[in-house]
């Protein structure tokens, strides 16, 4: 416990327990007052390394009512969310928090900011629109409800925990399966399986890899990210399996509380595989660039 009070912006590099739980209640009651899944987790604040200032922090009286982070991953541009205490908004204080991250995203060479904002969120939408940040795309949220398993399957495949050791055959499956450079996908692989609370897995058919995903484990959600099966081998119901096993595996560890994951919008396909398993939309994230200048 510190007897400072806290007043005014500050940039932060690590957090202390009772940092985190401020930024926990401030999530929630903004959650709470607009029935929104704000994309920002306090795993992510706890696990920050301390070699760079990712998170911006508006303190009123003591009380943090404003908190605006970079995620972790990117070079050229980073994903930012934020918030601003229902009871404090309207006075600048968002536009405080931005620009203090500005400053520091031009200082290490950040070229675009990347906004993540719900369609639902009513501030957070007129905010958009105030600072000229352009729409990109937008990603529907969907959360497991009822486990729907289909099968059995004629071609089989399984999946395995994946290492250090298989970064080449996720960057190259992630790479085919999403139009991404192969160096682009190693080094978002390599930065990913640092995180404490991430895994990844290998799909095989025989000794064949023919896709691959990993999953990240938040404060009360497993997200499954990056689900790719390989062109040649789409079509024979190898990315439902894959989702399927992964259920079943969390299930037998135990796991009971939600699992999520995101999908493009106009990725009908996929959405309507996901809603098959039992999958649910529960929110729609737009993805917004700001250019730094």
């Amino acid at each position: 416990m510190t007897n400072n009070v806290q007043q005014g912006l500050i940039a932060k590099r690590t957090w202390t327990e009772e940092e985190i739980a401020r930024a926990e209640a401030l999530l929630n009651k903004c959650n709470s007052y607009e029935g929104l899944y704000i994309k920002l987790t306090t795993v992510m604040l706890r696990n920050r390394p301390g070699d760079e200032t990712n998170d911006f922090l508006y303190y009123e009286d003591d009380k943090l009512v404003g908190l605006l982070s970079f995620d972790d991953l990117g070079q050229e541009d980073r994903e930012m969310t934020g918030m601003v205490h229902p009871d404090y908004r309207r006075r600048g204080i968002f536009s405080a928090l931005l620009e203090a991250a500005k400053g520091e995203a031009k200082r290490r060479g950040i070229e675009r900011l990347i906004i993540v904002c719900e369609r639902f969120s009513r501030s957070g939408q007129a905010f958009v629109e105030a600072i000229g940040a352009q729409y990109d795309f937008s990603e529907h949220k969907m959360i497991l409800e009822t486990f729907n398993e289909r099968g059995p399957y004629r071609e089989q495949i399984q999946i395995r925990l994946a290492g250090p050791e298989d970064v080449e055959t996720l960057a190259s499956i992630s790479a085919l399966s999403f139009g991404r450079s192969v160096e682009n996908a190693r080094l978002h692989t390599i930065a990913s399986m640092n995180f404490p609370d991430s895994r990844f897995y290998l799909a095989r058919l025989g000794r064949t890899a023919v896709g691959a995903f990993n999953i990240f484990f938040s404060d009360d959600e497993c997200g499954i990210y990056g689900v790719g099966v390989l062109p040649q081998y789409r079509g024979r119901a190898f990315g439902r399996q894959m989702l399927e096993q992964l259920i079943r595996s969390l299930r037998i560890e135990g796991w009971q509380q939600r699992i999520a994951l995101e999908v493009e919008t106009n990725n009908t396909n996929a959405i309507g595989l996901y809603r098959s398993i039992g999958f649910k939309e529960v929110t729609t994230f737009g993805y917004y660039n700001l250019d730094i200048v």
